[in-house]
């Protein structure tokens, strides 16, 4: 899973310069009703949802299918085509999107989805659409076997307005984590002078596995 992720992460540092960086300049104040492309945020997390169970279901559907047989399924375009690893590109509201398939022995064992923020639509966007996944995953498989938001630098910690920039730098972080009976499915939000929302499914054969370091 390791080569997964170091693969998405390469495709994602090749993308353009974030808009905010970590700086002395001051903030200017953040603006709630900036259009997702004229779509309602509402809107726009009830697509994203959709998206990323539809992902799911493909993982659900397919563990143990060949690399070829997930070629066929998926839509986009092909960044990484290689014997244990299927790369696949998209947007989705402007932003980037990347879809990882692992295979392990020439059998489907895991995915990732990784959503990154290109543009920034509106500065908690990208926790909007953590919550709001995080809502969605609960209602399906329950509560979360772990839930954790982590600061590790509270300087923005008593502005909630701003907390999508303390994401993006690296400040505060989310994930949480479901046991299936097919595996274990998490939800990271994190940043690197931009937010990253990042899904992962494993597989109970991958969990097996031992992992690539």
């Amino acid at each position: 899973m390791r080569t997964l992720a170091v693969l998405l992460l390469s495709i994602l540092t090749a993308l353009p310069a974030p808009l905010y960086a970590e700086s002395g300049v001051p903030l200017p104040p953040p603006t709630f009703d900036v259009p997702f492309d004229d779509i309602d945020p509402a809107v726009a997390q009830a697509e994203l949802n959709g998206h990323i169970t539809t992902f799911l279901q493909r993982l659900q559907n397919h563990w143990g299918s060949s690399l070829g047989a997930i070629r066929d399924q998926v839509t986009g375009d092909i960044e990484r085509d290689e014997r244990e690893a299927l790369v696949v590109a998209g947007y989705f509201a402007d932003h980037g999107v990347l879809e990882g398939y692992d295979f392990r022995e020439g059998s489907l064992i895991a995915g990732q989805y990784l959503l990154l923020q290109r543009p920034v639509n509106g500065l908690n966007e990208f926790i909007d659409y953590y919550h709001a996944l995080k809502t969605s995953l609960t209602e399906q498989y329950g509560q979360p076997s772990e839930d954790r938001t982590v600061w590790t630098n509270d300087l923005y910690q008593p502005l909630p307005d701003y907390w999508g920039i303390a994401v993006q730098m690296g400040h505060l972080r989310y994930a949480a984590s479901w046991h299936t009976p097919d595996g274990i499915v998490t939800v990271e939000l994190t940043g690197n002078h931009h937010s990253r929302l990042m899904i992962e499914y494993r597989s109970a054969a991958s969990l097996d596995a031992p992992r690539n370091t």
